[in-house]
Order: structure tokens, then C-alpha cells, then sequence
């Protein structure tokens, strides 16, 4: 981990110390004519600062500067409990042992939501137990360890050296995470020292940072003795528990041991949004290297400015050279910036010239470029393409408050699963639901994912079958007796 927020920053420092050199030299041949050829015209100070901006510029952007809030905040957090037989010893404050207060503490933890925070669970012994893989079900966690018994499961011996290792080569690389040990820090397979050098290996090769509970008290403590079968005599053992260990642990693979009875809560919701450093490699803060190139530009431009006059007047040749390129069949297309490339699929889409749109397709990273691009990718029929280019819209954890593009994100993904047909799609609409509830779309497209299991409803009754000819030549004699009769039928008007 940096105090910096710099991706590289070894290419800061080397870009500032050329950025020095150029500045230095610059100066020398202002003072000291004679020091190199000098031009009418040329400010060799000027030219110094100028090519120390260029330098400074490309470090800068080399170094990828991050800022700003992740698009889609998420963390996985690798929990390692201890699950020794010295966890049972009685000083875990309370009256209570350290196993029991290492499990109320993940109960006040899983207890409540956690947007944006996924939770794995492994248990070290003399080796790590894996018991749960990374998900977002609390409950199930918590169950989990009801049937856990300290010192009944895995290798005897607490091994944190190679147990921490074993855990650490379980986490995805360049997954946003971090390592939640729960101890009393006692190590018995190997001498600390040696234990603390290879954890502190095994977690900076994989960029894990380490945030310790430590649990029990730096004194002597019975343990209770493990036996096969109740009411005979085991082995009495005492323990010593080491929070001095796991500060140490802890701060070497940068991270640090919490304060007794801090909730760890709050910081992983800082590390998921950004507002907590991580490691550069597992960091979802947007870099912007663009900075140090708008700086390099500019010194170029002073550079160009101080140069003297005769570099006048190839500088109007310079700028056509700059701008249009080289000719021939050999010319290399400035490629647009993804603003402008997003603007013309656009307009293609809403023309209705989908070829146009797939040409124009953006590639940024800003939601409304990855909305714009998953809306021509599902018109083209490419759902896949569409799924990898909204997944960190469409991530567990989401900005409060919702953002405007979180609803479309989730209604296209929920769409291209079901093109698909994978049954993702009924969580990303429930999941949308939830969020935003009472969205029409959401709940329209949910009731057509769902099967209908209610049997149809009954037709309409069949029309009576028409009666024969002669029924009906009787009906309507019957119809024409109970006619009224004509007075005047048979009569006519008499002539005059």
C-alpha cells in the first residue's frame, strides 16, 4: 500500500528527477552563454522548464494518479478464524472463552447487511481448513460456525506462517480484498520469527492486506483438556495469547491490528467505496493518466515557444505534420476520443442504422459509454459482449443514493441472461427490485421469467348445435302465429 495515490509510483520519482536535470541545465546555459550554441531568439531557461514539464508530464501519467469513487464499490473480505484448542481458554473478557468472543464478534458482523462486501470463511489449525467460499448469505455464514468445535478439526498445532499462505492463495488476483484473521497469535508449529517472515511473503505476493482481532490476554491460561469420550482425564495445557504477534503481522502486510471491541464493519465499507487505500494491484479507483499527458503537452508547447526563430518557421509544418500525419497507404488515424465516438452511435442508433452504431460502439468507461455500448451489443445479438461490458454496473453493491444508471444496467444484463437462458436473470431483476422497488419494467419482465404452474382457465362454452330444417321451419311458424295480425292485410286503396 502508498500514501500516495499513485499506481506506479517509482515513475513519479524518475520522471521528477529528469524533470530536475532539464530544469538545471536549462538554468546553466541561461547563466553561461557560452555553455551551448544559442539561436536569436531562444530562451534556454524557457526550453529548460518546458522540457522538465514534458518530463514531470510523462511520469505523472506513467505513475496512473487514481481518485474519485469506484463505479461498482465491492469487497471480499477472506475471514480466518482460529480454531485451536487454546481458543478455549476462559479469558476472552466476560467470563466467556476466546472462541466465544471470536464468534460473537463475526455474529455482530454477519448480523447486519453489508452492501458491497462478499465474505469467504477458513479455519486454521495446523494447516487451513476452507469452510465457505466467497458469497454474500450472512445466515449460512453464521451457521457455519455452530458446528465448529476449537482443537476437534484439522492438524494439531496453530501454524499461522504457512496457515496464512494456504488462505492467502485462495484470493482471485486483482480482486478487490483483504484478510480478516481472528486469534489469540499464538504460534506453536514454527519459532515466531520465521512464522512472521514467511505470512509477511505469502500475503505481500499477493497484495492481501491483514486486519487482526486478537482475542485472549498476554498471560497464562489453562486450556481445558480435549478428550474422546466425557469424564476422563485429558492432557492439561496452558496458553499465552500474542496480540504483540499479530500487530506486527498486521502492519507488515499493511494493514493493522482493530482495537478491542472495534467494529470492522465501517472500514470495509471504506475500502469498498475507495474512500480506504488498497493495494494498487486489487484498487478499483479510476486511474487518470490523461493529467500527466495534458502536462506533457503543455511543456512541449513552452519548449516549442523558447525555441528561437528558426524553429519558427517550421512550426506551422510541424502542426500540419502533428495533425495530419504521414502520407500514403502508411497513415495512422488519430482515433477518436470515446466522447465523440459515443455521440456518433448515437445518432446511428436513433437513425436506425445499426451498422453505423456497431462502428461507433464506445469503449469508455463511464456508465453512460458501457449503457450505450450493452444497447448496441444486444441489438446486434452479442448477449455475452453485452454481459462483460455492463458487469461492473451490474456488481452486488451499488452508490447511495442509486445512481440513474444502475436501473437500465440491471434491466439489460437481466435481459441478455434470459436471451441466454440462464436463470441470473431472476436475481438481477429481484435484485433491481429491491433497490428500486415498484420499477414497472422490473416487475413485468420478473412475471415473464416466472412459469405460470396455475391451470388455464376454462373456455368459453360451446355454441348450441343449429337445429335441423325442420325444427326450424316449425319455429318460425310458431313465430309467425303469435304475430299480430295485419287488419288491413289484403286490402288496397280504392280508386277515386
Amino acid at each position: 500500500m502508498t500514501a500516495l495515490p499513485l499506481a506506479h509510483p517509482a515513475w513519479l520519482c524518475a520522471g521528477a528527477a529528469l524533470a530536475l536535470l532539464a530544469l538545471v541545465l536549462g538554468l546553466r546555459a541561461q547563466l553561461a552563454p557560452g555553455f551551448g550554441v544559442r539561436v536569436a531568439g531562444q530562451r534556454p531557461l524557457l526550453q529548460g522548464l518546458g522540457l522538465a514539464l514534458a518530463l514531470a508530464g510523462i511520469g505523472l501519467g506513467l505513475a496512473e494518479p487514481r481518485w474519485g469513487a469506484p463505479e461498482a464499490p465491492r469487497l471480499t473480505v477472506h475471514v480466518v478464524l482460529d480454531a485451536t484448542r487454546s481458543m478455549l481458554a476462559p479469558d476472552g473478557g466476560g467470563g466467556a472463552t476466546r472462541w466465544q468472543a471470536a464468534q460473537a464478534a463475526l455474529d455482530r458482523l454477519w448480523s447486519r447487511p453489508n452492501p458491497g462486501v462478499r465474505f469467504s470463511l477458513d479455519l486454521l489449525t495446523g494447516d487451513t481448513i476452507p469452510l465457505m467460499p466467497p458469497g454474500e448469505d450472512q445466515g449460512l455464514l453464521r451457521d457455519a460456525l455452530r458446528v465448529v468445535q476449537p482443537g476437534a478439526i484439522g492438524s494439531p498445532g496453530t501454524a499461522l506462517g504457512y496457515g496464512l499462505g494456504q488462505a492467502a492463495a485462495l484470493a482471485e488476483p486483482g480482486d478487490p480484498a483483504v484478510m480478516l484473521l481472528l486469534s489469540d497469535g499464538e504460534e506453536t508449529v514454527e519459532p515466531p520469527g520465521a512464522a512472521l517472515a514467511r505470512a509477511e511473503g505469502h500475503l505481500r505476493a499477493a497484495q492481501l492486506p491483514l486486519y487482526a482481532i486478537a482475542f485472549g490476554q498476554p498471560m497464562s491460561q489453562p486450556v481445558p483438556a480435549a478428550t474422546a469420550n466425557p469424564g476422563t482425564a485429558g492432557e492439561a495445557l496452558s496458553s499465552t495469547a500474542q496480540p504483540g504477534f499479530l500487530r506486527q503481522l498486521a502492519q507488515a502486510s499493511g494493514g493493522r491490528l482493530l482495537a478491542p471491541g472495534e467494529d470492522p464493519a465501517p472500514l470495509f465499507q471504506r475500502l469498498a467505496q475507495g474512500r480506504a487505500p488498497l493495494p494498487a494491484g486489487r484498487s478499483r479507483i479510476p486511474a487518470h493518466p490523461e493529467w500527466g499527458a495534458w502536462l506533457a503537452l503543455a511543456g512541449l508547447a513552452l519548449w516549442l515557444t523558447a525555441a528561437g526563430r528558426p524553429m519558427r518557421a517550421w512550426r506551422n509544418l510541424l502542426v500540419l505534420v502533428l495533425v495530419l500525419g504521414p502520407a500514403g497507404p502508411a497513415r495512422a488515424e488519430l482515433p477518436l476520443p470515446q466522447s465523440v465516438q459515443a455521440w456518433l452511435a448515437q445518432r446511428a442508433l436513433d437513425q436506425g442504422d445499426l451498422p453505423a452504431a456497431r462502428r461507433f460502439c464506445p469503449r469508455g468507461d463511464t456508465p453512460a459509454q458501457r449503457l450505450l455500448a450493452a444497447q448496441i451489443l444486444l441489438r446486434s445479438g452479442a448477449f455475452q459482449d453485452a454481459l462483460d461490458r455492463l458487469a461492473p454496473l451490474t456488481g452486488q453493491g451499488s452508490p447511495r443514493p442509486i445512481p440513474p444508471w444502475r436501473g437500465p444496467a440491471l434491466l439489460m444484463a437481466a435481459r441478455a441472461q434470459a436471451a441466454l437462458r440462464h436463470p441470473e436473470a431472476r436475481s438481477l431483476l429481484e435484485r433491481l427490485l429491491l433497490e428500486q422497488p415498484g420499477r414497472p419494467e422490473a416487475s413485468h419482465d420478473l412475471q415473464s421469467l416466472i412459469p405460470d404452474t396455475a391451470p388455464p382457465p376454462p373456455g368459453p362454452k360451446p355454441p348450441p348445435p343449429r337445429p335441423g330444417q325442420g325444427a326450424r321451419e316449425d319455429e318460425l311458424e310458431g313465430l309467425r302465429e303469435r304475430l299480430p295480425v295485419n287488419p288491413h292485410r289484403g286490402g288496397g286503396i280504392k280508386d277515386l
